[in-house]
C-alpha cells in the first residue's frame, strides 16, 4: 500500500465528533463575516483610489501635462526650468564623421531611425549607445535610454507638449549639458521624443517642420 493510499484509509477511519450547531454559528460569524465585510471596505477603498487617480489623469490636458513635465525626464533628457537662459543660439552643430550607417549601428548596439523626408545624412558619428546624424541646418541625436540621462536641458519658459507624436518642444534657446562629460553648449529650439525605449533630439528647424519629421522617423 502506498503513502497516499494510507493516508485515505486514515481519513476514512477518522472519527470526528459532532460540533454543537451554536459554536458553529460563532465561528462562522468570527471567522467569516467580519473579514468579507473588511475585505469589502478594502476593495472599496481601492477602487476609490485608482477612480480617483483616472480621474486626475484625464484632467491633465496637455499643457498641464507640460507643465508636470517641467520637473520629469523626458526619455534621457532631463528638465530642468531656470529663470533666465540665452537669448540666441549658434548655428546647429554639424557631424563631422562619415560612418555609414550600419557602422554606426554596429558601434551603437542599435539601428538608428532616420526621417524619411531628409534622405540619407550628411555626417554620421556614433558611440556605445548614441548615435548623431545631420543633414544641412538640421542635427538629430538618437541615444539609448538609461538609467541616469545622459543630457540636461536647462530651459526658461513653459513647455509644449505635442500630444500626436508624445514629445515635449523647447521652443527657446537653452543651455544643454552633456552629464557625464560636464559640457554646456548652447542649443536652440529642440523637440525631444522617447520611442521604443530610444532618446531622440531634434534640432535646427521650427516646431512645425520638426513634427513632420518626427513623425516620419523610421
Amino acid at each position: 500500500m502506498s503513502l497516499e493510499d494510507e493516508l485515505r484509509a486514515v481519513g476514512r477511519s477518522a472519527v470526528v465528533p459532532p460540533v454543537d450547531d451554536t459554536m458553529t454559528a460563532t465561528v462562522l460569524t468570527r471567522v467569516a463575516d467580519i473579514p468579507v465585510r473588511k475585505r469589502l471596505r478594502d476593495r472599496w477603498r481601492t477602487f476609490l483610489a485608482g477612480f480617483l487617480v483616472i480621474l486626475a489623469g484625464l484632467a491633465l490636458t496637455p499643457p498641464v501635462r507640460a507643465t508636470v513635465a517641467e520637473w520629469l525626464r523626458i526619455g534621457g533628457v532631463q528638465a530642468q526650468p531656470v529663470g533666465t537662459g540665452p537669448s540666441t543660439a549658434p548655428p546647429v552643430p554639424t557631424v563631422g564623421s562619415h560612418l555609414s550607417l550600419e557602422q554606426a549601428a554596429q558601434t551603437a548596439g542599435f539601428t538608428p531611425k532616420l526621417p524619411k523626408q531628409l534622405g540619407p545624412p550628411i555626417g554620421v558619428e556614433a558611440s556605445n549607445g548614441f548615435i548623431a546624424t545631420s543633414w544641412t541646418g538640421v542635427r538629430l541625436e538618437q541615444f539609448q535610454t538609461g538609467i541616469d540621462p545622459l543630457y540636461m536641458k536647462r530651459y526658461y519658459g513653459s513647455l509644449e507638449y505635442i500630444e500626436e507624436i508624445n514629445a515635449f518642444w523647447f521652443k527657446t534657446p537653452h543651455d544643454l549639458v552633456l552629464v557625464n562629460k560636464h559640457v554646456v553648449r548652447i542649443a536652440g529650439p529642440t523637440l525631444v521624443w522617447e520611442r521604443d525605449g530610444v532618446t531622440f533630439r531634434l534640432e535646427g528647424v521650427d516646431k512645425t517642420r520638426a513634427i513632420e519629421l518626427a513623425s516620419g522617423t523610421s
